[in-house]
């Protein structure tokens, strides 16, 4: 595996890189506000903080195993933490640790933990509540192995996709959201968002040229398709943003805000089909250019029929990838349902299975319609270029 060390590639790497981490900072910087209500404050002055905490020791504890689903302990322990970070930091108190089904935590000293601390104005008065596991390290160690494991898999590439992605969750978390939160329409901040992502992660990952045009603009229009499609079937269906399970939390925080919650459904499914949808434009438009590389006078007819039949093994798994997706998010509320032998006229009429049905097939027709679209702009373009030449 070869990496470039030296030279014009290197530079071009060090300055993305700078760029995409300023770009994120910059965003971070812009994106903050003010929230309209303060859910660490308590009545009067009295606040709540969550911090980091260390075990030093398990003075005695009560538990034992759930009689009927392995791996869950109940019970509770008597911790004595000491508070790492924020004002009580250093201090010594006594918490006890209540094990459930959701709060299956057994703490050892020496573990590292998150801490409530509940505290009154004057300081007079603290209380100290487990909350979960500290696992901000673990999860970094993930991250960072993912990433090494990118940079090595795929060299140069690799470690561009790195910035491709931290580019894109940057632009969601901190573009794409405030956006929509002071008021800006969801369907036009998704589009967007869809039109830069891929113009800078589509050229970050396999350069600049007419196969990554033809992809970022093959992306463009099938998602624009997929979104007329979708608005079509919502409209006929009565589904908006509204139907999300949500909407009374949402509905609190539009009273404060700009939020336009009918567009957030678009937005779902255009973000979520964005990922798929580039994969494949890419693919499609590589085969098509790796097939006039090896044969300069082909023609329109046989470039489109070779992305054609690239596409047409991908589109599938693809499609599949994406309902898989949804079922997954939805598996909880698909056990709940087998279990209580809910009426099928209940179950696909509900708003819940008809969102995620209308997500799952809104993506799958941009992922199908990504191949025939993309194939005749890769080939109509690698054509053009051939007669010029």
């Amino acid at each position: 595996m070869k990496f470039h060390i030296s030279g014009r590639p290197l530079i071009s790497d060090i300055v993305l890189a700078v760029l995409v981490v300023s770009y994120t900072a910059c965003v971070m910087l812009v994106s903050r506000h003010t929230s309209y209500y303060d859910i660490y404050k308590l009545s009067g002055r009295d606040s709540v903080s969550f911090e980091k905490a260390v075990v030093t020791a398990v003075s005695s504890e009560k538990l034992e195993n759930h009689s009927r689903q392995k791996g869950m302990v109940t019970g509770f322990q008597e911790l004595t933490v000491r508070i790492l970070t924020g004002q009580y930091a250093g201090k010594i108190v006594p918490v006890t640790n209540y094990l459930n089904y959701d709060t299956s935590y057994r703490f050892m000293p020496g573990k590292h933990l998150i801490v409530s601390v509940n505290a009154t104005a004057d300081g007079k008065s603290l209380h100290v509540f487990v909350s979960t596991p500290d696992r901000l390290f673990i999860l970094c160690l993930f991250a960072v192995l993912i990433v090494l494991l990118l940079c090595a898999a795929g060299g140069r590439q690799g470690f561009r996709s790195v910035l491709a992605i931290i580019f894109t969750l940057s632009s969601i978390l901190f573009v794409f959201v405030p956006l929509v939160y002071r008021g800006i329409p969801p369907a036009g901040a998704a589009v967007l968002l869809a039109a830069v992502t891929a113009g800078i992660t589509l050229p970050l990952t396999g350069g600049t040229g007419r196969k990554t045009a033809a992809a970022t603009a093959g992306t463009l229009i099938c998602l624009c398709l997929a979104a007329g499609v979708q608005a079509v079937f919502c409209r006929l269906t009565m589904i908006s943003g509204f139907t999300f399970g949500d909407t009374d939390s949402l509905m609190q925080i539009a009273a404060h805000s700009g939020l336009r919650i009918g567009g957030l459904l678009f937005a779902a499914v255009l973000i979520s089909s964005l990922g798929a949808v580039m994969d494949i434009a890419m693919s499609i438009a590589s085969a098509v250019n790796e097939v006039h590389l090896n044969n300069p006078s082909a023609e329109f007819r046989d470039l489109f029929t070779a992305g054609m039949h690239m596409g047409r093994d991908m589109m599938g798994t693809m499609a599949n990838t994406l309902i898989l997706a949804f079922t997954g998010s939805s598996l909880v509320m698909l056990v709940q349902i087998y279990t209580y032998n809910m009426q099928p006229n209940q179950v696909l009429n509900s708003n819940s299975i008809a969102v995620e049905i209308i997500q799952a097939l809104s993506g799958s027709f941009a992922v199908i319609s990504a191949v025939p679209v993309v194939s005749a702009l890769s080939a109509q373009m690698l054509c053009k270029a051939g007669n010029r030449k």
